[in-house]
């Protein structure tokens, strides 16, 4: 697999994880776009939920998402391999997130899968 690949794939999982049943009752009503930019290969990648569900993913760059998360494919891949909590890729400076606070907790649901 290439690094592309394995990238797209573990960026699609992210994305299944709104879907998964230990978290999708925290998502319920959430109507949100996550931006994802990935400063290394400079594209842009969007989730959105609607009513928690997520929909397809989709290349695309929006001017104002509701949440907004900037770092490097390495940082993405290393965060969901469990290498790096987001937490200390924030604290190193690895990941910038725009987002309220009481999004960043719901958020962080997602770290318990």
């Amino acid at each position: 697999m290439t690094e592309t690949e394995e990238f797209l794939k573990t960026l699609e999982a992210q994305r299944n994880k709104y879907s998964d049943s230990r978290v999708a009752r925290h998502f319920k009503g959430w109507n949100k776009t996550l931006q994802y930019h990935f400063t290394d290969i400079d594209e842009y990648f969007l989730i959105e939920l609607i009513d928690g569900e997520p929909q397809p993913l989709r290349k695309e760059k929006l001017t104002d998402p509701d949440i907004m998360y900037t770092m490097s494919t390495e940082t993405f891949l290393s965060m969901n391999k469990g290498e790096i909590s987001g937490f200390k890729a924030y604290q190193q400076k690895l990941l910038k997130v725009k987002a309220t606070m009481p999004e960043m907790l719901k958020l962080q649901k997602l770290d318990k899968i």
